[in-house]
C-alpha cells in the first residue's frame, strides 16, 4: 500500500532530511512539494530564494508569464516563505540566529 502523499511517511519515501522537523512553520504537505522539488535537506532549503517557494512573475514587452514556485499551490505568504528560509540558513549554520535580531 502506498502511502497518504500527505503523510510522513511519503516525505520520509522521498528522502527527505529529519532536521526540516525543527524549522518552524514546515508542514507535511511542504515536505512533499520540497522532495519532489529536489529540496531534500536543509542546505538545499537554504540555497532557496523566496521566488523558489512562491513564484515570481516575468514580464517581457506585453507578455506576462507565470512562473510557479515549489510552495505556489499552498497558501503560504512571502514572509512565511522568508521565515522558512532564514530558519534554514540558521539550521545549516549559514548565519547566527542573533544576526535576526540586529
Amino acid at each position: 500500500m502506498e502511502p497518504d502523499p500527505g503523510s510522513k511517511a511519503a516525505a520520509a519515501k522521498l528522502g527527505l532530511d529529519h532536521a526540516f522537523d525543527d524549522i518552524p512553520g514546515i508542514l507535511t504537505s511542504m515536505l512533499i512539494a520540497f522532495g519532489r522539488n529536489g529540496i531534500r535537506t536543509v542546505e538545499d532549503l537554504a540555497a532557496c530564494a523566496t521566488d523558489d517557494l512562491m513564484g515570481w512573475t516575468e514580464r517581457r514587452g506585453d507578455e506576462i508569464t507565470m512562473h510557479p514556485g515549489i510552495l505556489g499551490d499552498m497558501a503560504v505568504s512571502r514572509k512565511e516563505c522568508d521565515t522558512i528560509i532564514l530558519q534554514a540558513r540558521i539550521r545549516a549554520g549559514w548565519i547566527e540566529a542573533a544576526a535576526l535580531t540586529a
